[in-house]
């Protein structure tokens, strides 16, 4: 029992290193050989929960940057609830991004030990890591942080095959790799050295794929305005004293397209105040976007506003909202909860792209919205780059900044489009179209950034999440043919 407790432990513990942030993406293609050999031979419920052990401490270690926004950031700033409270609620978070694994580790035990041929085995395990991944992402509650695949946002090489079967891809081949390798290990212990050898291929192949990668080069500069206001600061200051900030920090930047993050003004909307026409005067020879609520007709929106030369002429409203803290999610269950949210509840807005004077047409997105490739693979279908505006001035943490910017660089290879991200206190910078990245420097609160329009749809943007249909297909005929099934307490 010991043991098996170990090795899922021992798998968290390298999975949460592999992530953006942590020590080394590539410690990911060896990290769940330990649950592997921890969930051998065993039942379909004593799997189910062993595998939830390891994602639900797979998610403590990971997001615990959300510790102190929890018990700290939102408990001062909002003062609804204590810090125990907020520490409850971190845990209650990491259980429901666990409770898919139950799922993952029921079907490994029911059908693992008895798939009939040899080479069904890696796709089934791989295909049942994904669907698992997938359902963990929809819904209400869907989050797609900490995905395998997230450890690989700098193998450039690799990245290359998002194009053809986005993130999921990646994590079949990490999961595929994994199980290669701990059946190689299972067959003989002191096999290490073959494993290192089928890694040292993928960073190989990884290094020539990169090699060969083309040169990009922007044409359509963009003036990034980090604010760098931290969350006390901005809520505290009123929009004229936010205007002044502005003035100061950004007016004598160069008059081009320019984009401020999400949320320059937390809680006002800012259309017809004086506020709004002094920075209208402020940057009236260009097209400037900032966020800001948005509130008419007895609903709200977090939403990116567009001015052009003096003008007010359009905005975008976030259609993915934040569980609890921008909505609350399926309240006949969690009504409780509803002391967690931010300045306000919003309503969803509609996915849309805007045409932009010599710039083509641009997708925007916000802030937690970079994280679902749908958002983005809709997006590029009718824009020729995208941008990111996001507010992670909730966050002291390096780790936090770097997963969320690195999202960017997916969404960026999967669609072929280049992205530029602005946060308050960063990261903030540009993926290219490549997954090359260039971000502000530290100390740096703007930079004119060169973005380069394209219009190719990909495979991947027109079909989507296939290889979750394909998954299906592999775990169906794996049961079907399975030698013999267990009884579930077995």
């Amino acid at each position: 029992m010991l043991d098996v407790l170990t090795g899922a432990a021992i798998s968290s513990l390298l999975v949460a290193i592999s992530m953006p942030g942590y020590v080394y993406g590539g410690f990911v293609f060896i990290a769940l050989v330990p649950l592997f050999f921890a969930l051998e031979r065993k039942g379909p419920v004593f799997s189910a929960l062993v595998s939830f052990l390891y994602f639900f401490l797979f998610t403590f270690i990971n997001f615990n940057y959300l510790i102190p926004v929890l018990t700290n950031g939102f408990p001062e700033l909002f003062g609804r609830f204590s810090s125990t409270t907020g520490f409850f609620v971190y845990i209650l978070f990491c259980i429901l991004e666990a409770l898919p694994f139950l799922l993952f580790g029921f079907l490994y035990g029911l059908w693992g030990n008895k798939i009939r041929y040899r080479f069904l085995e890696p796709l089934f395990f791989a295909s049942l890591y994904v669907v698992t991944e997938f359902i963990r992402g929809i819904g209400d509650l869907g989050f797609t942080g900490g995905r395998l695949s997230d450890a690989l946002y700098n193998f450039k090489g690799l990245l290359q095959i998002l194009p053809y079967v986005g993130t999921f891809g990646l994590t079949f081949l990490i999961v595929v790799v994994n199980y290669e390798s701990y059946k190689i290990l299972r067959k003989n212990k002191y096999n290490i050295h073959i494993v290192l050898s089928i890694v040292c291929c993928l960073f190989l192949l990884n290094g020539i794929l990169e090699y060969n990668l083309p040169e990009t080069i922007g044409e359509k500069p963009v003036v990034l305005a980090q604010t760098d206001l931290a969350q006390r600061v901005k809520y505290e200051y009123d929009s004229l004293q936010i205007v002044k900030y502005i003035n100061d920090e950004f007016s004598q930047t160069p008059d081009y397209l320019t984009v401020f993050p999400e949320a320059v003004f937390p809680s006002t909307d800012i259309r017809n105040t004086d506020a709004e026409q002094q920075l209208l005067a402020m940057f009236r020879n260009r097209t400037f976007i900032v966020g800001y609520p948005t509130i008419e007709n007895n609903k709200g929106f977090n939403s990116l506003h567009i001015y052009k030369n003096g003008n007010y002429t359009d905005r975008y409203d976030k259609t993915k909202l934040f569980p609890f803290v921008e909505m609350l999610p399926y309240k006949g269950i969690f009504g409780k909860l509803d002391f967690l949210k931010g300045a306000a509840y919003f309503d969803k807005g509609e996915l849309k792209t805007f045409q932009i004077d010599g710039y083509g047409r641009v997708g925007l997105q916000i802030c937690f919205e970079s994280y679902f490739s749908n958002v983005s693979r809709e997006l590029s279908k009718n824009s020729d780059y995208l941008i990111v505006s996001t507010n992670d001035g909730w966050y002291n943490s390096t780790i936090a900044l770097t997963q969320h910017f690195t999202q960017s660089v997916f969404r960026a290879v999967e669609t072929r489009r280049d992205v530029l991200q602005v946060s308050n206190t960063g990261i903030s910078g540009l993926c290219d179209a490549y997954g090359n990245i260039t971000v502000l420097p530290d100390g740096t609160q703007w930079r004119v950034l060169y973005v380069a329009p394209k219009s190719e749809v990909t495979f991947y943007a027109k079909y989507g999440d296939y290889l979750v249909i394909v998954s299906l297909i592999i775990i169906i005929i794996s049961g079907i043919t399975a030698k013999k099934r267990k009884t579930i307490f077995e």
